[in-house]
């Protein structure tokens, strides 16, 4: 697992294996180039200005969160930490320290890996440690039993069991319920995370510090790693989307607040977690919807938990240099399970980011109310370029697209140059993994936007489908026509741009 943290290797060492890559994209520009014809090169570009303001204002939000994501780790949370490194051992850690683990027909060797790095993480802390386990089944609980049994640190640890019988945010609020009955002071924390997860070394002292310092600091996350089995893209596919993740989450904190609190792993105060509000926001958080009613949440756990720390304005924080590593699978079909995943992941987000905005910039401060606008506004600006070129090649020019070709090469190209600053590992097929997860992950964002109501969980877990096949006609039909006229709007705005013979 070692080898896929990030900055495994010197900087000057990552952009001398991105030279080729680089040279290989860079040089394919070139000859497009190179091999236009005179006409191509004189094709007028007035029509499609409009469009490029819009390219350059997309650019510079991309800059404006290097450059935070930049201070962030250099600067802003470096000071954190020494600042948390330098409190008295006996005031760095909590008095009590709870895990709650839901698990669900887990692969017993993920089982075994998570549980034993949850051990060696809190072994030596001084902190009292309780873990409940939340499992799906007498099966599932003699594995951590075992686990527990076998590993040096279980004198230390205590367990408790608590049956999974109604889902994963069922079985979360009965834990806290349970938790709700134990002792709590200020100084306790909280634990959420996911019986997929396996914890980095290190992460509790780097993580529970921060709460020790800042009084008000309510929840923190931290750096996800893909450890992925099955098919080489999705691998490569699923380590970008983290990397572009790690960079967003530095920028967010930044701010001093996020856009979530993963539920793979976060931090949590105690005292905020035995909130009746918090507990209810895991068994029955929902929303109201003008077409399908009232919405009640089946995933996204990690959003209520994050919402309801937002609603009080409550300080959050991204810790970079703590890792956990996320036991994935692709599965026989890899492009289906990206999407799959890409559905569940819009979907928890579309389904919180109205009420965010509505928020409004009282308790949540006004970069990251205005990144919940630009989650909107997003999913329409990056399907704008390619729409774009397709219809000016189709009215105009056939040169149109490669031109845009030859863009799409350079501002890829440094973007993915970007993040290889950034720790990540330049590969050659990065670029069109890119361009997968925007153009393909804004067609999914659209269709997810008209479908809120859809939600299903993804390989071994519970299917807890939407039941489509009892919605009305309108059910199914409104929203699929709502989906063809912001697609049309998307076009008349692209034609009134770009123009035609």
């Amino acid at each position: 697992m070692d080898k896929s943290i990030r900055y495994d290797v010197s900087l000057g060492m990552r952009l001398l294996r991105a030279m080729p890559v680089v040279a290989v994209y860079f040089g394919l520009a070139l000859v497009i180039f190179l091999f236009l014809p005179d006409r191509a090169r004189a094709i007028p570009l007035e029509s499609i200005a409009v469009l490029g303001i819009i390219g350059i204002w997309r650019y510079l939000w991309l800059i404006t969160h290097c450059i935070r994501a930049a201070i962030y780790e250099h600067i802003y949370y470096p000071k954190l930490k020494f600042q948390a490194n330098q409190l008295p051992d006996d005031e760095k850690y909590p008095n009590r320290l709870y895990f709650l683990i839901p698990t669900f027909k887990e692969k017993p060797q993920v089982t075994r890996s998570m549980f034993n790095s949850v051990l060696n993480e809190t072994g030596q802390l001084p902190s009292e440690v309780v873990v409940f386990v939340n499992s799906g089944s007498e099966e599932e609980d003699d594995i951590f039993r075992e686990v527990h049994r076998d590993h040096p640190a279980s004198g230390h640890v205590k367990l408790e069991f608590v049956r999974q019988s109604a889902g994963k945010r069922q079985g979360m609020a009965d834990c806290l319920y349970s938790l709700s009955n134990m002792p709590v002071d200020d100084s306790d924390i909280v634990v959420l995370m996911d019986g997929d997860t396996v914890l980095g070394k290190g992460i509790m002292e780097k993580c529970l510090p921060l709460f020790a310092l800042r009084p008000n600091l309510d929840a923190v996350t931290t750096d996800n790693i893909s450890v992925t089995e099955g098919h080489w893209l999705y691998r490569k596919w699923y380590t970008l989307r983290f990397a572009m993740r790690h960079r967003y989450m530095k920028s967010l904190s930044l701010s001093g607040q996020l856009q979530v609190l993963t539920g793979r792993f976060s931090l949590f105060r105690a005292r905020e977690c035995v909130k009746p509000e918090f507990i209810a926001s895991l068994e029955n958080d929902r929303i109201k919807h003008w077409l399908h009613g009232e919405i009640k949440f089946v995933t996204g756990d990690d959003k209520s938990t994050w919402y309801t720390l937002l609603k009080k304005g409550s300080e959050m924080l991204y810790v970079p240099d703590a890792i956990i590593y996320c036991m994935e699978d692709s599965g026989p079909t890899p492009v289906r399970m990206s999407i799959q995943k890409m559905h569940r992941w819009f979907g928890n987000m579309l389904r919180n980011n109205g009420r965010a905005i509505g928020l409004g910039m009282g308790g949540q401060k006004t970069f990251v109310w205005w990144c919940h606008v630009d989650q909107r506004l997003s999913m329409f600006t990056s399907l704008l370029g390619p729409v774009s070129a397709l219809w000016a090649s189709l009215w105009l020019s056939p040169y149109y697209l490669l031109v845009y070709a030859i863009l799409v090469l350079l501002v890829r190209t440094l973007y993915i140059l970007i993040l290889t600053l950034e720790g990540h590992r330049l590969s050659l097929v990065d670029i069109p993994m890119l361009l997968y997860t925007q153009w393909v992950g804004s067609i999914v964002k659209i269709y997810t936007l008209f479908h809120l109501h859809k939600q299903k969980w993804n390989s071994h877990r519970t299917n807890m489908d939407d039941k489509a096949q009892r919605e009305s006609l309108l059910d199914y039909a409104i929203p699929k026509m709502e989906m063809l006229l912001c697609y049309a709007g998307l076009l008349t705005f692209v034609i009134s741009m770009v123009g035609s013979k």
